[in-house]
């Protein structure tokens, strides 16, 4: 009996037992289950967060590639766009003490509100004017110079387009066939490398103006006593040189000549005329061999190498038109020819205007101022006017038959004379007709004529405007007749031209522009020392310390926003 139920216990005990095992089995593999599941959910949990956590990287990663291509894009279209202003607005900043290296303002303002058309053509290329100028100084006039003044030129031009859309510069090779073509087109000039031919059409026909060495630049005499180096630059005024052409070449005032040419044997007077045609002359020739009449249409008259005198008659008749009912603003211009007779009655007229006119032809005793065998093709000078720039930086003139003159006392205090150009002090006067070996001459009879004189009579009107006129006579017609005229180193079309211009009264516009030149030997030596001072603290201070700070910045935005 005590034996079953022991079984029985056994038997329910180990019963027991299974179930236990068989729940902790069942409980094992729902744990299990649910630590699949547990595990799964971390899985996807952290791989949510670190896929926003990528997420947020590539944001920022994204932002940053995006700024960097945006400010690479920015930069070169900001240099493109720099690049392409460059071309057509003035963007560089001049430092030099007194603005040498820019435009000033007033002729600034003048080319902003230029209407014509205008070409500058510059014979030369761009890249080789500087060196082939500074070569021409040395070589032709035998001058020394800074290149530094060359290379102004060039870079002074450039700003001209800049300020008027109406400017056109063009450079043009010596050496090539346009070249060519430009001298063909401008035969009455003597173009010369470097050159610089301003036109313009504004008028309804082309008006030209060709600025020479001389125009440009300034030659003062050397300490140095070699002959070689007698000279040297100290001075450019391409600005004013080239704002004043522009001025010329766009005026409207077309001046009207009248050539008496009834007295006169030979028409001395065609490569004048045309020069004068070329810039806007109108030129009427007047044949009668008794002048009666002289309209008032007329704003100047020329009389060249007369070989019969004037009657009285006549002389009214010129004498009336000078003074043009009181108006003034008319002018005469004289070409003397001692190969011509004497001209007793004319020469009176001129007396009366203060120039003194004599017999003989002009002899140069100094041999180092004639031609070699020819001592009546003489050397000719400019005088230095400090009140008037009619012979500011002019060469000088060669003249065969010329007559001796001088200034004299006018006839009126209303009247003025003044020499403009002048032989040296050792000229005497020859016989007509005297061969070149001729010395029958003492040295008391050796002295300074005057070759180009300037008369003008000057008043004021009713509303007490200043109005004048003038007479300019010249000693020699071989100023504009002879092969002479063409040389572009001498000032023979120069000064002709000049005296032209102010007999028919042109260039009265109102119109005026700074004078300005550069002096400077060096134009790193302009820079003042302020100026340099702003630059070294910008360049290479303020700019530095200024990307240091940036980049710091950027570096603690970044590592704050992680």
């Amino acid at each position: 009996m005590e034996n079953n139920n022991n079984e029985k216990i056994n038997e329910i005990i180990e019963t027991s037992n299974n179930e236990t095992v068989e729940v902790k089995e069942k409980k094992n593999v729902f744990k299990t289950i649910g630590g699949f599941f547990s595990n799964i959910g971390k899985f996807f949990k952290k791989h949510k967060s670190n896929k926003i956590k990528n997420q947020a990287l590539f944001k920022r990663g994204g932002y940053s590639l995006a700024i960097t291509a945006l400010v690479l894009v920015a930069l070169i279209a900001f240099n493109w766009l720099i690049g392409s202003l460059a071309g057509r607005f003035n963007l560089e900043f001049d430092m030099t003490s007194d603005q040498k290296n820019s435009i000033s303002e007033e002729n600034i303002e003048y080319l902003k509100n230029l209407e014509d058309e205008v070409n500058i053509t510059i014979c030369a290329t761009e890249e080789e004017y500087a060196d082939y100028m500074n070569y021409y100084a040395q070589n032709y006039y035998y001058a020394t110079a800074e290149a530094d003044y060359f290379s102004q030129t060039v870079n002074l031009i450039k700003k001209y387009p800049a300020y008027s859309e109406n400017i056109v510069v063009k450079y043009v090779d010596p050496q090539s066939t346009e070249f060519t073509a430009i001298t063909t087109s401008y035969s009455s000039y003597n173009i010369s490398y470097g050159d610089i031919i301003v036109t313009s059409e504004a008028s309804g026909k082309e008006r030209v103006k060709v600025l020479s060495f001389d125009d440009i630049y300034v030659m003062s005499e050397s300490s140095s006593s070699s002959y070689y180096a007698s000279k040297s630059i100290t001075a450019n005024k391409l600005e004013t040189a080239l704002t004043s052409a522009i001025a010329y070449v766009t005026s409207s005032d077309s001046k009207k000549v009248a050539v008496l040419s009834g007295h006169s044997e030979n028409n001395y007077t065609s490569a004048y005329t045309e020069l004068l045609t070329t810039n806007n002359y109108d030129i009427t020739e007047i044949t009668d061999p008794i002048i009666n009449e002289i309209s008032d249409e007329y704003d100047a008259i020329i009389i060249s190498a007369p070989s019969i005198d004037f009657i009285g008659s006549e002389l009214d008749v010129i004498a009336d038109f000078l003074d043009n009912d009181g108006k003034l603003g008319k002018g005469l211009i004289f070409f003397a020819d001692a190969a011509c007779p004497a001209l007793p009655n004319f020469y009176s007229f001129l007396n009366q205007w203060g120039i003194s006119v004599g017999e003989g032809i002009l002899f140069e005793t100094n041999s180092n101022n004639h031609i070699q065998g020819e001592p009546s093709t003489i050397g000719i000078y400019p005088t230095s006017l400090e009140d008037d720039d009619i012979t500011a930086n002019l060469t000088y003139a060669i003249a065969n038959y010329n007559v001796p003159m001088n200034v004299c006392e006018a006839s009126s205090t209303k009247r003025t004379a003044t020499a403009l150009m002048q032989t040296l002090d050792s000229t005497v006067v020859a016989p007509i007709g005297s061969a070149s070996d001729w010395a029958d001459y003492t040295d008391d009879d050796k002295k300074q004529f005057d070759s180009v004189i300037q008369s003008v009579e000057s008043d004021y009107d009713s509303e007490n405007n200043y109005i004048t006129s003038y007479v300019m006579a010249f000693s020699s017609v071989e100023y504009v007749q002879s092969t002479w005229a063409s040389y572009s180193d001498l000032c023979n079309q120069d000064i002709t031209l000049a005296c032209t211009d102010r007999v028919a009264h042109v260039g009265n516009t109102g119109t005026t522009f700074t004078s300005k030149v550069i002096t400077n030997q060096s134009f790193a030596s302009s820079v003042t020392d302020k100026s340099s001072g702003i630059v070294t603290a910008i360049f290479m201070f303020a700019l530095p310390i200024i990307i240091i700070i940036a980049g710091i910045l950027i570096f603690i935005f970044r590592r704050d926003s992680r």
